[in-house]
């Protein structure tokens, strides 16, 4: 699975996957303890509970992996050029607000930070494109048209 993602994207990953696996031998030890005091059976919910929640942090662990091995670290270039990994200012035509965005890959959004998707529909339409552009792009809102005015990598 290649997983494209900035540099930031790739350190903030990278160190929930150790703190997971930090947490996994506290689980570990959990379910231990739950297994001594209860045994494995299916009114001991201390241990169902503590199976569970190692079970979901087994999976979020291995998708984590598979990101991290898979990962392609891109770096902004300096080309004037919306790139992944830079901030950007648009003004919406339609509205007069202007909005700050940084281009992340999928793994990495975080709309609520204006941290957006390449793969959503404004971060694809701001790929590459240069102050003074408009773009078009159909969001969650409807079709928005925007200029570019800043790029800051």
């Amino acid at each position: 699975m290649d997983v494209v993602l900035t540099a930031k994207g790739f350190e903030r990953l990278n160190a929930e996957h150790v703190r997971l696996r930090d947490e996994r031998e506290v689980m570990v030890e959990r379910l231990r303890s739950a297994l001594r005091s209860g045994g494995a059976f299916p009114e001991n919910g201390e241990y169902l509970d503590a199976q569970r929640d190692l079970e979901l942090l087994e999976r979020r662990l291995v998708l984590l992996e598979q990101r991290l091995v898979g990962a392609e670290i891109v770096d902004p270039s300096p080309d004037g050029e919306v790139d992944l990994g830079e901030r950007v200012t648009v003004l919406d035509l339609e509205s007069g607000e202007t909005r700050d965005y940084r281009v992340v890959g999928a793994g990495e959004s975080d709309p609520t930070a204006g941290e957006i998707s390449r793969d959503a529909p404004i971060g694809a339409a701001l790929l590459g494109r240069r102050v003074g552009d408009v773009v078009e792009a159909v969001a969650p809102g409807g079709r928005r048209r925007l200029e570019v005015v800043e790029l800051d990598g």
